[in-house]
């Protein structure tokens, strides 16, 4: 039986429109297990309103291309996406044709490498101000030859950073991330599946080929089984195959009949040893009440020896403080010749009338009396700060999130744009463990409201979709 009868097999077995492991599943469901819905989101938000190029970076089966898939299918319809795959490109031509062929730029490939890199440049912003924009994705981009990752790099012209070919590269080597300078490249690494990521992904899988039930899975064969894979997507796929493909001829091996004089057998057998035990059992009844254990005499060990002096101690100590003449806490924690502690002016008793005089002295302390006065002074003299847009939203409601960058400063000019900035905050977030600052806008009741408010924003931002956050979501991300 070759594999496709086993896994029609498995999915009879479980009542499985598709094989959850297979080519159609993939294309069905993208599942968020590892964070990838949020990678997917941040890579999507970035491409529109970051100076930066990505990175998405893992080994070979953890998800880089079903992730930009993903992220590619979020994309609005003015996108035009080339999908190029480096460890089939060797030559400049071949590399600029696959460019300007899939774009669909109209130009005419020549031999002239440095001529047609401006003229797609040129194309590209052209194109842009008119309202589309450009993507570049390069699967194994670190098997690129060393002249055609030379020639990528030219297609982030300095001057029209907001009008060129955006590029995606997915590579396995993180040497070769190290090689880019991070101001130009924001890095998207995809870690390895925990055990709660492997129940996750499972079940979406499951889910997409028509898994209604429970998941086919105890707890502990998945993490043997994400152990095996090593966190790999691709590896879990293969083993989970292999694992229900097992589970469906075993549990078929039980359910055959077993020949009846094996049963009949096995039966008085099992008579033949009750009506023993129930001898024995009545046999001995009466010896129970009379059996007197012994105690033994054997040393005790160490251990044993410790826990019991503590056990005496113990009893020792509860029988010479009874419930009704234990210390009161105040005394027993009180160390000797301690006096009581003189009470703060600064707590008010629930007694003490509020209308009393605000000069009324206390005789008894001068010194205390003066430096509360001193405090109250200084604290009148501290400005109130004035509460952010972080500050007075509450969890449930939404922000727009317009724009993320390394440099705060290059959000000054941006906030200024804005005709009502209390409601413009920038909140400071980590990346990579490097600060990483965020501009939002807005405080909405719902997501729809969110969507009504886009006309709100400066003209910069006219035409684009800003990502809708729930203000715990930025919160949890926020640095304190």
């Amino acid at each position: 039986m070759d594999l496709s009868e086993q896994s029609e097999r498995m999915q009879s077995f479980y009542g499985l429109k598709y094989d959850p492991f297979g080519a159609l599943v993939d294309a069905m469901v993208f599942s968020g297990a590892g964070g990838r819905y949020e990678i997917a989101e941040t890579i999507r938000h970035l491409l529109t309103y970051s100076p930066q190029d990505g990175l998405v970076i893992g080994p070979a089966g953890s998800g880089k291309r079903m992730l930009i898939q993903h992220v590619v299918k979020m994309l609005e319809d003015h996108w035009r996406i080339a999908w190029i795959d480096g460890s089939e490109i060797e030559t400049h031509d071949e590399f600029l044709r696959e460019i300007v062929g899939q774009l669909g730029l109209g130009l005419k490939v020549e031999s002239d490498v440095e001529l047609m890199t401006q003229q797609i440049n040129q194309i590209v912003a052209s194109r842009t101000e008119a309202g589309e924009a450009f993507l570049l994705v390069v699967q194994f981009a670190d098997h690129l030859p060393e002249p055609i990752l030379a020639l990528a790099h030219q297609f982030r012209p300095s001057a029209s950073l907001d009008h060129r070919l955006h590029q995606l590269w997915l590579i396995e080597s993180e040497a070769a991330a190290a090689e880019l300078h991070e101001d130009d490249w924001f890095n998207y690494p995809l870690l390895p599946l925990t055990d709660e990521d492997a129940t996750l992904y499972l079940k979406d899988r499951l889910v997409a080929a028509g898994n209604v039930g429970d998941l086919p899975f105890a707890a502990k064969d998945i993490s043997r089984l994400n152990q095996m894979s090593q966190g790999s997507l691709l590896s879990l796929n293969e083993l989970a195959r292999d694992y229900l493909i097992g589970s469906t001829f075993r549990t078929a091996e039980k359910t055959k009949g077993f020949p009846l004089t094996h049963v009949i057998a096995g039966v008085a057998a099992l008579t033949i040893v009750t009506i023993a035990l129930l001898y024995n059992l009545n046999e001995n009844k009466d010896q129970v009440d009379t059996v007197e254990v012994p105690v033994s005499s054997a040393p005790l060990s160490n251990v044993q020896q410790k826990l019991a002096d503590a056990a005496a101690k113990i009893d020792a100590k509860s029988q010479q403080t009874s419930p009704t003449q234990a210390p009161s806490t105040t005394d027993a924690e009180k160390a000797p010749g301690e006096s009581e502690p003189e009470p703060s002016l600064n707590e008010t008793s629930p007694q003490s009338d509020s209308t009393a005089p605000a000069t009324e002295e206390v005789p008894d302390q001068p010194v205390q009396a003066q430096a509360s006065e001193v405090a109250v002074v200084a604290e009148s003299s501290v400005p109130m700060s004035k509460p952010t847009l972080l500050d007075r939203a509450e969890d449930a409601q939404f922000t727009m999130q317009l724009v993320g960058v390394r440099d705060r400063s290059k959000l000054d000019s941006v906030t200024k744009e804005f005709s009502a900035p209390e409601k413009v905050d920038i909140v400071e977030t980590t990346y990579q463990g490097k600060p990483w600052f965020v501009l939002i806008y807005g405080q909405f009741n719902s997501k729809a409201e969110a969507e009504k408010a886009l006309t709100e924003l400066p003209k910069r931002f006219e035409g684009e979709s800003p990502w809708i956050r729930s203000f715990r979501d930025v919160r949890e991300t926020a640095v304190n």
